[in-house]
């Protein structure tokens, strides 16, 4: 039923498609009216009263369309028998003796004359109506006209009632295959669920899909915060207070990262560090994109030494992380792009410049590089205490979620969040969510990939939960 939600649109243009379908072919179709005589062959009796034979009413079906018959029928409309041959057909009716003559022309009283004319035919062969009574009495079978040719009322074939249900009823069917052959073959991922066994891990929340018009995505939070977009951040915010509180610091390193570009990472990059700003929390977002840093253009601030300035030394703390208009945020940009920026990331000046942001905030939220593009990525992924992976549900594929979990994994013990971006917009706040935070004592910092574990278990390829994975993120922070 949930591939059926997702693509509903499409089986309503299906079935519209199979309706219109249907009513060219009604168009298309050449207008013909068919009328039927009918006729009852019984078998003539011996001076005995034993009949001389049975009537073999396929014979007869033959018969009334071969022969004399169809040559006269022709002959009544100036026509040759083998044109004529498309025109005249005859049937039993069930297991009685009753044969039906009919005839299609393309006017109603034209496929009547034909049908009389035919039965007439028919009847005049079999009765030899020429013969002396002395032959008719020794004729086999004797026919009756029972229904004489009738002027047909409509068109021959089945009319617009019968064919717009057909027509749409095929093309729903034509639908549902189309969108299982499709699903089969989609590798990209499909839901929470599906994104939680590609990562093994736990996704902490969906983001809805922004309609054009919707606002500015990377805005969402502050411009449109009665949105479902906006309350879906407030449900990622949660989950990441309750970490906070669990940190022995006091402070926690969020990575944001994509697979692949377009992804959706810096919208929820920002929005997330807004929405953490708007709970009063101290939050710095630096944006660790040396390649294409787009953070300074998203918040209108100016060139200015960042990220790079200050790992290289020549910048300060102070310098480099700006306030914005929204208090309790901070604002770090790339900074000076490098020749080769991965050669800016040294892992000790990186660790040391998080280090010194912790001091004064409560989150660093670090907009990443795709992890399967640039190998900036795996350097912050190992001086960050999470990597939240953002897939989008229109374009990830399967197999790039799954090289991003193990890209983050080979850099050592890892928290890794997904979270959902470009989700259907549920309704009434269904669905915002795909875990629940249930209230839990304070845990020691050592003690949150458990924790987190224990709000949604990691699942595997088949969609259970595994042992391994909960014993493997328990002991992420403590090696």
């Amino acid at each position: 039923m949930t591939l059926f939600r997702r693509h509903g649109r499409w089986l309503i243009v299906a079935a519209l498609a199979g309706i219109v379908g249907a009513l060219l072919f009604y168009a298309a179709r050449p207008t013909t009216y068919a009328s039927t005589a009918q006729v009852d062959v019984e078998s003539n009796t011996s001076t005995t009263g034993v009949p001389l034979v049975v009537p073999n009413m396929a014979t007869e079906v033959q018969v009334a369309t071969s022969g004399i018959v169809l040559g006269t029928t022709a002959s009544a409309f100036h026509e040759t028998p083998s044109k004529m041959t498309g025109h005249l057909s005859a049937k039993t009716s069930g297991t009685g003796n009753v044969l039906s003559i009919s005839c299609k022309m393309p006017t109603a009283a034209a496929a009547q004359h034909c049908a009389a004319v035919a039965a007439a035919a028919y009847v005049a062969f079999r009765d030899q109506v020429t013969s002396s009574v002395t032959s008719q009495a020794h004729t086999p079978l004797t026919v009756t006209l029972v229904t004489p040719a009738s002027l047909p009322t409509a068109a021959a074939g089945p009319g617009k009632k019968i064919l717009l249900p057909i027509g749409a009823i095929l093309g729903l069917m034509l639908g549902i295959g189309a969108i299982f052959v499709r699903d089969h073959f989609d590798g990209r991922v499909r839901d929470g669920a599906d994104l939680e066994r590609c990562l093994d891990a736990p996704v902490l929340g969906g983001i809805p899909h922004l309609r054009p018009g919707g606002g500015d995505p990377a805005h969402v939070f502050s411009q449109k915060p009665l949105s479902k977009a906006a309350e879906a951040y407030r449900y990622l915010r949660s989950h990441l207070q309750f970490l906070a509180d669990s940190a022995s610091d006091g402070a926690i390193v969020l990575l944001v990262a994509s697979p692949q570009r377009g992804e959706g990472r810096t919208c929820v990059a920002a929005n997330v560090a807004t929405a953490l700003a708007h709970a009063n929390s101290s939050v710095i977002l630096v944006d660790a994109d040396l390649r294409r840093p787009s953070l300074a253009k998203v918040f209108g601030v100016a060139e200015r030494p960042g990220l790079s300035d200050l790992i290289a030394g020549s910048a300060s703390r102070d310098d480099v992380a700006v306030p914005t208009s929204l208090p309790g945020l901070r604002l770090v940009t790339a900074g000076k792009a490098p020749a080769v920026p991965a050669d800016v990331f040294d892992p000790e000046r990186l660790t040391r410049a998080f280090y010194k942001m912790k001091a004064i905030a409560n989150f660093i939220v670090v907009d990443s590089p795709p992890l399967l593009v640039a190998s900036d990525a795996i350097i912050l992924a190992r001086a960050s205490d999470i990597v939240m992976v953002v897939a989008d549900v229109r374009r990830t594929e399967r197999a790039s979620a799954i090289a991003a979990a193990q890209e983050i994994r080979a850099t050592g013990p890892r928290t890794i969040v997904g979270v959902l971006n470009g989700v259907s917009s549920p309704k009434n706040g269904e669905g915002l969510r795909t875990v629940n935070l249930e209230p839990h004592a304070p845990a020691r910092y050592s003690d949150v990939p458990a924790t987190l574990v224990g709000i949604v278990p990691p699942r595997s390829t088949n969609g259970q939960g595994q042992h391994e994975s909960l014993t493997r993120l328990r002991t992420d922070t403590e090696e």
